[in-house]
């Protein structure tokens, strides 16, 4: 196929509905903290290292990325609805696997954007990071390290639209998804939501409907503007 697709986080919920969905059409390159017997399939710790290398040995360009990469709890660590319940462990892991790892993956993997035709990048962001939009409070890490995402985004546009003037480079909301990640909070919210499937298929929908005059933006499920 000549299109070609990386997912970062091809093991996740949304990231795996989106390889699967996009082996369709492309040839599909995936990084994973998970062994999977697919070609073209990358197992990694997410170490500064392991994306170096695989960024090394991947020779090619992508048409469409997908950076998939969240955390929001575990067993030791709870969305904190209270600032009395922030705990230093909990804001590192979050800032570690929302900002850090998303912004390593950009590091190396940039140059694997195209110059002289389209490449669309998203980075899997979340309507909580919005400041603009948070009117209920609570969750402390969750929001800031997504808000940091968002800015991640904004900057590394700005830089790479001076050379690669066909990137669309963009922070994507992918709605609330029925996923490990969400689980625990589908019961307790009004929200709607939906299969990681349907995500996956509204996802790459909007991606690809944005060009270059969008990049640096931040945009949900739908295709709409989400406020910074």
């Amino acid at each position: 196929m000549n299109r070609k697709a990386l997912i970062v986080g091809a093991s996740g919920g949304i990231g795996s509905a989106l390889y699967l969905q996009l082996r369709d059409t492309h040839r599909v390159f995936a990084i994973s903290g998970q062994t999977q017997e697919f070609p073209d399939w990358f197992v990694s710790d997410y170490s500064e290292n392991s994306l170096k290398e695989i960024a090394r040995e991947i020779d090619c360009r992508f048409d469409l990325v997908f950076i998939c990469n969240g955390f929001l709890h575990n067993e030791s660590h709870a969305p904190e609805k209270r600032l009395s319940r922030i705990e230093p462990d909990a804001m590192h892991t979050s800032y570690e696997r929302n900002v850090v790892i998303p912004a390593m993956v950009l590091r190396y993997f940039y140059n694997h954007f195209y110059r002289e035709r389209p490449t669309v990048c998203a980075l899997l962001s979340a309507r909580v990071g919005s400041i603009g939009d948070n009117r209920t409070g609570g969750w402390y890490s969750y929001r800031c390290a997504k808000a940091t995402l968002n800015m991640l985004v904004k900057t590394s546009a700005t830089e790479l639209e001076r050379t690669y003037k066909h990137l669309t480079l963009v922070a994507l909301h992918p709605g609330t998804t029925q996923s490990a990640l969400s689980a625990p909070f589908l019961r307790q919210g009004s929200h709607r939501w939906v299969s990681a499937d349907e995500t996956a298929q509204n996802l790459e929908r909007v991606a690809t409907a944005l060009d270059p005059t969008d990049t640096g933006r931040f945009y949900d499920w739908r295709g709409e503007p989400v406020e910074w």
